[in-house]
């Protein structure tokens, strides 16, 4: 395993490599070795790429960002990373306490017309000015 991935490891002698017809193609290391992925893993992201190549994939994406920004609201504003309480039935209690302080919050914000937050600009891109951007 490298960095939690399984991994193929194959490894081939001097003299498998030599009279090899694309031997410059192949690695420049001394240690004539590659590292593939493990058929199983890699399936499921050449599966993944081509699921995110299709058409309807911006649509997907735009359900996940909306989820991610609603995660991301309850973490940060509500302290939804932390449970206060030990057990599962009390850590429950506190996220639908959390669900719905936040749903209050966002009728609040609608109903005095509150407009949305902007998405943040990274600390890099900030330091661009707005005429070039």
């Amino acid at each position: 395993m490298e960095k939690g991935q399984p991994r193929v490891f194959i490894k081939f002698s001097r003299k498998q490599c030599g009279p090899c017809p694309v031997r410059a193609q192949c690695t420049r290391m001394k240690r004539r070795a590659i590292k593939l992925r493990a058929d199983a893993h890699c399936q499921a992201l050449q599966a993944s790429r081509v699921r995110n190549s299709q058409a309807d994939w911006p649509l997907l994406y735009n359900q996940r960002a909306g989820i991610e920004g609603t995660l991301s609201q309850g973490g940060r504003g509500f302290g939804m990373r932390r449970s206060r309480y030990m057990g599962l039935a009390k850590t429950h209690l506190q996220h639908v306490f959390i669900a719905t302080a936040m749903n209050l919050s966002r009728i609040v914000n609608w109903l005095n017309e509150v407009p949305l937050a902007q998405t943040r600009r990274a600390a890099f891109e900030r330091l661009i000015p707005r005429a070039m951007a």
